[in-house]
């Protein structure tokens, strides 16, 4: 075995051992790791400030004739459904391919490799559609959870509406149909965030073992047991990191909206481009460091649970990227869960 493969820990790593790791990466690699995010980061600030010029979003404006503000609807409404849109498709495309470029190039440099931001992308040939499928499976079973908890929101809100206008209301079920509406909106942020930590492995399954998105959720859902809290505080700690840096770079921007005003809601093109930018370039930073740790956390939990050589598996991922024209038949199989 090459000194290269050697460089990796194939032992069971302490959330304390972890993150350093992750920050120990992060400043080794500053470069190629940022060079990946910021890539993405171009598109999608190109898209924010395409959509903020065109003005899709503009707010209702107040009309002594009710019915020249309810005229404004459609259009408000298009806009702001085209906006959506617009940035929701672009986000789910640009974290796929970010994630998983970045899985790669972190799996590279951990066996001591040299890799290129060129290189972190092209190894996702072939996988796009994988990585698209697997991102939207996901979101798709979260906002579903979502929007089945919210329905019995929305329920309670209704019941009670109902009651409070049948004469003279009983305070009785009125607080229990308010308790119910609390418990509800708490148990769909408590489920949301357990689905997010039930499938925070997906991108570093699919890429790295080259499977397909159902096996790649499966593979996470496995992974994930037992690592539940260690995923959370990763989650929680890179977002409160992402978000300060964000915040900071957009901070005095913020501060000039507020200090100018803003007419009729809107913010002028010469605040919120700037805005834009520095959100992009905080993005660009300090987002790599949630792909590292997690990426790090799907090494460990396959040490953990399996025990398995990890250097064969990143030694047929380099051999399939190298090799992208080897037949299907031909290529390495995957590695199988032992038999329980």
């Amino acid at each position: 075995m090459s000194g290269a493969m050697a460089t990796i820990e194939l032992r069971p790593l302490s959330l304390g051992e972890l993150l350093d790791n992750t920050f120990s990466y992060y400043r080794k690699y500053f470069f190629l790791f940022v060079g990946i995010m910021a890539l993405p980061q171009v598109l999608m600030v190109t898209i924010s400030v395409a959509v903020q010029s065109l003005r899709l979003t503009a707010p209702i404006r107040p009309a002594k004739d009710p019915t020249q503000v309810f005229a404004q609807f459609p259009a408000f409404i298009t806009g702001l459904v085209i906006t959506a849109v617009i940035f929701m498709v672009a986000t789910i495309f640009v974290y796929s391919l970010v994630h998983g470029a970045t899985a790669y190039a972190l799996s590279e440099v951990h066996l001591g490799r040299p890799t290129t931001i060129a290189n972190a992308f092209r190894s996702l040939r072939g996988k796009v559609w994988k990585l698209l499928d697997g991102v939207v499976s996901v979101i798709l079973r979260i906002v579903g959870v979502f929007f089945l908890m919210m329905s019995a929101v929305g329920v309670s809100v209704g019941l009670i509406g109902a009651v409070s206008g049948l004469g003279k209301p009983d305070p009785v079920l009125i607080l229990l149909l308010g308790f119910f509406m609390i418990v509800a909106m708490l148990a769909t942020a408590v489920l949301g965030c357990f689905l997010m930590m039930r499938y925070a492995l997906v991108i570093p399954a699919l890429v790295l073992e080259n499977i397909t998105a159902r096996q790649a959720i499966k593979r996470s859902v496995t992974l994930v047991k037992g690592n539940f809290w260690r995923i959370f505080l990763i989650f929680t700690l890179m977002y409160l990191i992402s978000m300060s840096a964000v915040a900071l770079l957009q901070g005095p921007f913020w501060v000039a909206m507020f200090v100018i005003g803003i007419k009729n809601g809107v913010m002028p093109l010469w605040l919120s481009l700037p805005m834009t930018i520095t959100g992009g370039i905080g993005g660009a930073v300090s987002g790599p460091l949630m792909v590292i740790a997690l990426t790090l956390l799907y090494f460990d939990a396959r040490v953990r649970k399996e025990g398995f050589d990890l250097q064969l598996m990143m030694a047929n991922l380099h051999q399939d990227t190298a090799a992208p024209a080897m037949p299907p038949a031909m290529a390495p199989a995957v590695p199988q869960e032992p038999a329980v």
